[in-house]
Order: structure tokens, then sequence, then C-alpha cells
């Protein structure tokens, strides 16, 4: 008669050896699929951007199974209906996905290795603030279209409202990170808070991205993350801000250097940026209230209509200093602070060294009053 444990050896090489080490195995389930009828599979390409690899069809119980490989743990996206999700998977890894693509939170649950148990682990923080992120901009909407002479104050107020939703889903998040770094869901994490453009965290992403990119080097979505944080880092809150020159409507050279002395705000804006203009009149407010205490503001713009520049400052009642190089996100300036997105702005102290980034409205007010 066979002892027990040699009965569990022959169960385990049995087992083991129904799996095929060298492909990834995905079957789905899924529920209230509405008209969705196929699923497609994208992955990681060598640039880190994802591209479709291969696709197949929801059976009439609305399920489906899918192949692919991967020596290492990489990232894949299934896209079905008008929803997409992450995994991260290897080869040998046989994934368990289930979602209903009903679902106002976007969670689903993914089974069958660890990167996976971590992924629906975080999925749970994630859908709780889509839902509550939802429901609040559905709200404001409604104001907004009851209301339209309003729409400018509404705005101010969901914004305000949305941060105290930011907050806490962010220290979630990086708690999540901090606990998890010896895996890639904690770089999936880190990539939603950097595109939140958070401030109060990138200094902590900065950090992390040096710790990914140790951990795994031949990841191509980890090393442009960790490009994208070195290039954050030069003018990251701490730094010194770079030295930057360029035109005023009037053709006078200014440089950043001849404000030193003072507080600047050094805002990132354009004509043509709805959310700018939206915030230019919380930034009048604010010049307006401490310019008398050493501050000021310096406006680049990343226009390349002259026109259209200097009747947006005419118009907005932009009174202070103002350049551009007028060649919108191809500017040397935009490049060197790593601009991506606009409103972007930075407030630097006498020294010219960084200590706050993208205040809006109140907390723009609250942190000048508390500074100067």
């Amino acid at each position: 008669m066979k002892s027990l444990g040699a009965i569990l050896m022959i169960w385990l090489v049995v087992f083991t050896a129904c799996k095929n080490k060298n492909e990834i195995k995905i079957s789905g389930t899924l529920t209230e699929i509405g008209d969705a009828k196929k699923v497609y599979l994208y992955k990681a390409d060598s640039l880190g951007q994802l591209k479709p690899i291969d696709s197949t069809f929801l059976n009439e119980n609305q399920k489906f199974e899918i192949k692919t490989e991967s020596a290492q743990t990489d990232f894949f996206q299934l896209l079905i209906g008008k929803r997409s999700f992450f995994i991260i998977a290897k080869n040998g890894d046989e994934i368990e996905f289930t979602a209903n693509l009903s679902d106002a939170g976007g969670n689903y649950t993914i089974k069958g290795s660890e990167e996976a148990e971590k992924i629906t682990q975080y999925n749970k923080i994630t859908s709780d603030y889509s839902i509550k992120t939802g429901l609040l901009a559905e709200r404001y909407s409604t104001m907004i279209t009851s209301n339209p002479n309003q729409k400018d104050s509404i705005i101010s107020a969901f914004n305000q409202e949305s941060e105290k939703l930011n907050n806490p889903f962010l220290e979630k998040s990086f708690q999540f990170i901090s606990s998890n770094q010896e895996t890639l869901s904690a770089f999936f994490a880190a990539n939603i808070v950097s595109g939140m453009n958070a401030p109060a965290y990138e200094n902590k992403l900065i950090d992390y991205s040096k710790v990914a990119l140790k951990k795994f080097p031949e990841n191509k979505s980890v090393q442009s993350f960790a490009e994208q944080m070195k290039a954050a880092e030069k003018v990251a809150t701490g730094q010194m801000a770079q030295e930057i020159e360029a035109l005023s409507p009037e053709g006078k050279l200014i440089k950043l250097s001849d404000y030193k002395g003072k507080y600047v705000l050094l805002d990132f804006w354009a004509s043509w940026c709805a959310p700018c203009r939206q915030e230019n009149p919380n930034i009048v407010k604010a010049y307006n209230q401490f310019k008398s205490k050493n501050f000021t503001v310096l406006g680049f713009s990343l226009d390349d209509d002259k026109d259209a520049w200097v009747k947006a400052i005419k118009a907005d009642g932009l009174v202070w200093g103002h350049f551009s190089e007028l060649k919108q996100w191809d500017a040397n300036t935009a490049k060197a602070y790593n601009i991506n997105q606009i409103p972007t702005s930075f407030i630097l102290d006498p020294s010219g060294k960084i200590i706050a980034k993208n205040l809006r409205g109140k907390e723009l007010v609250d942190f000048l009053a508390k500074t100067l």
C-alpha cells in the first residue's frame, strides 16, 4: 500500500503535467454583456505600448478561452465591448477571469497567479472610487444643465468635491504600492496614481520607479515609466527650477531668472485650453491678493498663434508677465518642464526652488496665505 506522501506526490506530478508551461491560458466568464460578442487581447510591445495580438468570440454561455505566450511576467489587456481589463501573467499561468460588463465601477476578478490575486485586490479600491466619482460627475453635470449661467462656479465646486474623493483613493493606492513592491501589480497601481497628476505623491512615485526598474529591468513598460519619472524628477518639488527664456508678446526676451528674489507662480497655459481659461480667474484673484507680498505670476503659453494668445491675455485680465515660443507642445520650455498636460503650474520661492505644484483655486490661496 502506497503512503499518503507518495500518493500526494503522484497527484502533484499528474496535476502539474496537465499545465502547458509554454503558454498563458485565460478562461473568462461574463454576465450582462449587452451587445458584446468578441474578446480582443492586447499585449505591451517593445515600447511599452499595448498592441492587439489575438481575439475570440464569446460562446452561447458568455464564456471564452484565449491563449498567448510570454516568457516573462508582462501586461495584457482584454477589450470586451466598451470595457477594458488589465491582466498580468506569464507562461504557465491559467487565469480565470470573471466580469459583469454593466458594473458601474468596472470591477472584475482574476485568479490563477499571485499577480492575479493582487490585481483583484486593487480592483476593489479602484471600483469603489470609480462609482463615487461617476455619481459625483453625474450630479454636477445635471446642475450645469439646470443652471448654465453658473457653470464656472459649479465646476469650481465640483473640483473641490473631487479632491475629497481623490485624496483617500491616492492614499489607499500608495499603501497598496508600498506593500506590494515585489509585484507588477504595484506598478499597475503606480501608473494610475501617476495619471492623476498628484503633486503630493510625485517624489514617492519617482522613488518607486527606481525600485521597479531594479526589480523588472527587462520590462518595457517599467522602463518607459522609469524614463518618465526621470524627466519628472528634474522639476519635482524640492528641485531648483531650470532656467528658461522666451519672447514676450512685445518681442522682449524674458528669462525666469529675472524673477529671482520673488515668489513666482510659473503657469503653463494656452488660449485654446478650456480648463486653463476656467482657472485664470482664480489666478487673477490670487495675484491681486498677494502681489504686494513679494509674489507675482509668469505665464508661459503653449499657443502657436500670437494673435489668439494676446487676445486671451487681454480678455482674461492677465496683467503679469508672459512669454512663449509659439510652438505648442514642441516648445523647448515645455519639454524641459516635462509638460504633458495643461494647466500645469509651479510655485518657486525667492531662491528659485520649486516648493509646490498644480495648486488650484482655494488650495492656491491657502498655500500662499500660509507661505507668504
